[in-house]
């Protein structure tokens, strides 16, 4: 019989509020696994329907993956989490931060004192922020960017992500492109392009295959991936995203349609819903003795699962997720659960309705896909989808009744 998320989904999909989803659940030594895939890759005819293997972008989720590979390199001794990242980016050193919005609408701006460290790249709190994220970096575009540039998307990290800082480096949080330029940490500091790396040190000791930053190099990733979908204004149905359309939604698509030509460390990576559950499941049981596959040390599983913010950044983390997009797109943790960041994701800093414990990391993607690892209760989840806008309300609706129904399989199933 049916568990009731995945009736509630079924109809979601029968009334086209979805075009389906992959869902995928597992405990710490892997005695409990749940795994469905429901509906259809697209939203044209004829509709496959989706499998478990589906390739879908998993936007930024792939941020976790390269927060694993950033402190691999911490426990090796090549990095430190608290050491100035401008010997390896020196690009960074010159940012300045923007500190008041002047009477003639332009941003007064200074260098900023405090240097960006790879803790702050890891935990958003370097100052950097998304283009249209923060009040001071919208009105700085509108004085500083020519047509070309407002309507380019420039194929590599450096060019893309050029702007200032919107506050001094660990004072503040604010979402943005710090996981993009640990990326470019790795690569400097490794020598291999972040690719290579995440297959030496992650993909591979965990026996993924199918995991990929370029979709013209893997045809057949490519062959099975999922169509994007958006929600249509008018009839709240889903709809599938024309061609035309694709550049413009779509972060990792060039004018030309072409790809992006980095290793976008906080955004970058296709993948499968069964794959990516692999790098969760290791994360889950990483501190247990003798599994060595993501961390050497056990010290590195539980600083990666402390929290790291500051007052400031830690009111400013919880004052963003007031909004209701914003905190759907971001986990959905109640507004009344105090949130921190660990140095893979948001931490809930209480248990939770749904049966998630103190200290559950959680963060997803921005086609509406979102994952938990919850160390306390030994249990991990992904809900994994392509639909926009991201922070859906009728998805995160879904996620949420699917989070609630698998934690009472997993209980239940325990005992």
């Amino acid at each position: 019989m049916a568990a009731t998320f995945e009736r509630e989904i079924e109809q979601a999909i029968r009334d086209e509020i979805i075009p389906g989803c992959v869902l995928h659940a597992t405990n710490r030594d892997g005695s409990f696994t749940y795994a469905k895939a429901l509906g259809t890759l697209s939203m044209r005819q004829p509709r496959p329907p989706l499998q478990l293997s589906t390739t879908m972008w998993i936007a930024s989720c792939t941020k976790l993956m390269t927060s694993i590979c950033a402190m691999q390199l911490v426990e090796r001794g090549q990095l430190r989490l608290d050491d100035p990242v401008y010997p390896h980016i020196p690009e960074l050193q010159s940012r300045p931060v923007l500190t008041a919005l002047n009477d003639d609408g332009t941003v007064a701006q200074e260098p900023h004192k405090t240097p960006i460290t790879l803790r702050h790249l890891l935990t958003h709190t370097s100052g950097m922020a998304y283009d249209g994220m923060h009040p001071l970096l919208v009105a700085w575009a509108k004085h500083h960017a020519t047509g070309d540039e407002e309507a380019s998307k420039p194929g590599t990290i450096l060019e893309r992500f050029n702007k200032p800082l919107v506050f001094e480096p660990g004072t503040s949080w604010m979402y943005g492109p710090s996981l993009d330029y640990v990326g470019v940490l790795i690569e400097r500091v490794s020598g291999k392009s972040l690719e290579d790396f995440m297959r030496e040190n992650l993909w591979e000791p965990l026996g993924i295959r199918d995991m990929s930053f370029h979709l013209h190099r893997r045809p057949d990733l490519k062959a099975r991936m999922a169509e994007m979908a958006r929600r249509d204004e008018e009839t709240g149905k889903v709809v599938a995203i024309e061609e035309d359309e694709r550049v413009k939604q779509l972060p990792y698509l060039l004018e030309d349609g072409s790809e992006v030509r980095d290793c976008m460390g906080g955004q970058g990576v296709f993948a499968s819903a069964e794959e990516y559950i692999k790098v969760l499941r290791a994360l889950l049981s990483a501190d247990q003795d003798g599994d060595r596959r993501v961390f050497r040390n056990k010290e590195t599983v539980e600083e990666f699962f402390t929290p790291n913010l500051g007052q400031g950044a830690r009111e400013m983390l919880n004052a963003v997720l007031q909004n209701d997009v914003m905190n759907n797109a971001m986990g959905g943790v109640p507004r009344e659960v105090v949130k921190d960041w660990g140095l893979g994701g948001l931490l809930a800093m209480g248990d939770l309705p749904d049966g998630k414990r103190e200290g559950t990391m959680v963060w997803g993607g921005l086609p509406n896909l979102i994952w938990f690892c919850d160390r306390k209760a030994g249990l991990t989840g992904l809900y994994a989808g392509q639909v926009l806008p991201t922070g859906d309300a009728q998805i995160a609706n879904l996620m949420r009744k699917f989070e609630a129904g698998v934690y009472k399989m997993y209980k239940s199933r325990s005992g």
